[in-house]
This record gives C-alpha cells, sequence and structure tokens, in this order.
C-alpha cells in the first residue's frame, strides 16, 4: 500500500523503505522431461553400421522414444525461449569404441535454437532444432513444445567420424522429432486481483473516528471484497513465495486531513507482509498470517484465500499522528485477503 497524508510524510521511517522487485519474463524450471523420437531412417543407417545408441540413465528410452529428465533452466513459458537444463544422456557405442554425449541442454533464442551436449570435458552443439513447425501449448501452469525437427551439426558430425573413423555422419541427418514438456518452478503473473474482505471491527472503528474509507482507480467492489488489479509479480509454484504488485488503492480521510494507499504489493517470504507507496516511498503497512492459507491451482488461475491482514507498528504509528488519534494498535486485525491470480 502507499501512504500520502498531508503534513505527515516526514513521519515515515527511511529505513522502512523497500523498492518493489522488477518484472521479468523468465521463469525458472523444476522438472517435466524432454524427449527425442529417433528419425527411423537415421537409426536403420546406425543400426546398419554397427552403432547402437542408447540411453544414459535417468535418460529412458521407449522403442525409438528418448526422454530426458529436466533438471532446471530458466524460459519464457509463454514462448519456450530461454535454456532448458537436462540430466541422462546417450552413449553411441561401435565395437570397442563408445561416446557418451550429457548433460543435454536445449537452447531458444531468437533467431536459432541449438541443443548441446556434454562430451567429456568439452560442451558440443549437438543438434540445430528447426522451430518452423513448432507449437507451444499450455497445460495448466507448464509449457509444452511440439513438433520441433532436430539435425546434426557439423561439428557433432566431425567429432563423431573422427571418434569412429567413418564418414558416416554428415551435417544435416535427421536426428528426428523433439518434444519438451517443462515443469515450472516459479510462475509469472499477468492479472487477476486480490479481494480485501474488511473486518467490520474495523470498519466500525473507522466510523467512530470519523474517518471515511475510499476506493482509489482502478480498485473496485466486488463480492468479496475491495479488489485490487494484479499488474505483475512472481511466485514460487509451491510455497507461492515471491512478490505480487498491484494498481488502485484505499484512501482515507478525516476533515483536511487525507492518506492515500496505493500501489500495494504482497511479499510473501519468512515475514509475510503488505508494502505501499507513502509520499512517493514504499514502506510495510499490513502483517499477513498465512498460516490458515487455502491454496488451490486451476489451469493457469491460482487462488490463495484465507490471508489475515493487521497493521504493522509503522502503518499504526503514522495514522494516528495523521488523524490525532491513539486508536490505531499495531495487530489491528483490518480484513482478510485472497489473492485471485492468473498466470503467463
Amino acid at each position: 500500500m502507499s501512504l500520502r497524508a498531508k503534513g505527515v510524510s516526514a513521519l515515515i521511517v527511511a529505513g522502512l523503505l523497500a523498492t518493489a522487485p522488477a518484472a521479468a519474463a523468465k521463469v525458472d524450471l523444476a522438472g517435466g522431461s524432454t524427449t527425442l523420437r529417433l528419425d527411423a531412417g537415421t537409426a536403420k543407417a546406425l543400426a546398419g553400421a554397427g552403432v547402437a545408441v542408447k540411453p544414459i540413465k535417468p535418460a529412458k528410452a521407449k522403442g525409438r522414444n528418448v526422454s530426458f529428465p529436466i533438471t532446471g533452466g530458466k524460459i519464457d513459458p509463454a514462448t519456450a525461449a530461454g535454456r532448458i537444463d537436462h540430466s541422462g544422456g546417450l552413449r553411441l557405442s561401435a565395437g570397442k569404441t563408445s561416446v557418451a554425449l550429457r548433460r543435454f541442454r536445449v537452447h531458444v533464442g531468437a533467431k536459432r535454437a541449438v541443443l548441446t551436449g556434454q562430451a567429456g570435458k568439452a560442451r558440443l552443439a549437438v543438434a540445430s532444432l528447426s522451430l518452423r513447425r513448432a507449437k507451444v501449448t499450455r497445460p495448466g501452469l507448464g509449457t509444452t513444445v511440439r513438433g520441433v525437427r532436430a539435425t546434426l551439426t557439423a561439428k557433432a558430425a566431425g567429432a563423431l567420424n573422427s571418434a569412429f573413423g567413418t564418414t558416416l555422419f554428415k551435417r544435416g541427418i535427421p536426428l528426428g522429432a523433439v518434444t519438451v514438456k517443462a515443469q515450472p518452478a516459479q510462475v509469472e503473473l499477468a492479472g487477476g486481483y486480490t479481494a480485501l474482505e474488511l473486518d467490520a471491527g474495523a470498519v466500525s472503528a473507522l466510523t467512530a473516528l470519523g474517518v471515511a474509507p475510499g476506493l482509489i482507480a482502478p480498485g473496485s467492489v466486488g463480492a468479496d471484497g475491495l479488489r485490487f488489479p494484479i499488474t505483475g509479480g512472481k511466485v514460487d509454484v509451491r510455497t507461492y513465495a515471491g512478490a505480487i504488485r498491484h494498481s488502485g488503492g484505499i484512501s482515507l480521510t478525516k476533515d483536511a486531513t487525507k492518506v492515500d494507499l496505493t500501489s500495494f504489493t504482497i511479499q510473501v517470504d519468512a515475514d509475510p507482509d503488505l508494502t505501499a507507496l507513502v509520499g512517493g516511498q514504499r514502506v510495510s503497512i499490513l502483517s499477513l498470517d498465512l498460516s490458515g492459507l487455502q491454496a488451490r491451482v486451476q489451469g493457469r488461475r491460482i487462488v490463495l484465500a484465507g490471508a489475515k491482514a493487521s497493521l504493522t507498528a509503522t502503518a499504526a504509528g503514522a495514522l494516528n499522528q495523521a488523524f490525532g488519534t491513539t486508536a490505531f494498535a499495531e495487530g489491528l486485525v483490518l480484513g482478510t485477503a485472497t489473492v485471485n491470480a492468473r498466470a503467463r
């Protein structure tokens, strides 16, 4: 929230100021898998030349499909642009010669996509990835990419020919179709709102003080309370730790004194709170009790209900001085917040 009161900005303690985290397009990955369906013609040619292709654990093979667990990376969930790290690998063997390619990494950039692998201590560009027919879908919070075609790079072909003493491997040989199914560790928020259902006791206390609450646009009133649009942020998929930013706010007015609470940011960490701008500066306004939090995820919709919101000592002190009272106290329950967010 943000407090702005005539003549009270100097009351805000500078040491409590904090800057809201900047939005970022990419999120960390927590799991999933990438599957390579080996090209039938290439698989037949390798077998005919006596070259066996087998997965390195924990990669698994079923028929011509080889799946590699996703261990991390960072991507734009809407486009899959970024980096995807894997465990396991492939081992190519012929006679007494064996070449192991491990820890595959998919890089998707603005102009090209490539799959690299670790051969010994060196990292090698193994395959060029064509995205011309790629299709990105969003099952829930995850990202799935189908229709990616992989072909052998010139460097990989040269390295394999040298290792096996052959000319079998050539640039552009089709390796097969690639399907990525990535699960995020974080989600980027793209919309929704947070609703604050005001506590009846808090409303009565304000009324008794002659303090009139009001909404600051684009805040609005809904069936679940006062609604403040979510403008961005990023949270952990498992713990919901992170930041949720909002527009709009609340005004508190008594006679000639007006306090504006705007640009709310919910910060979920070891000490969850809600911050606001006070005279253009950000201050912790509400402490959040998440002990009774109820979380629900449906598709890309995340609902976090039951967060109890109470005044911080800083907010209580500032409001008391602004309105010339002692009625505001640390721990005063203002209401219950429910986050209804849409993931990007």
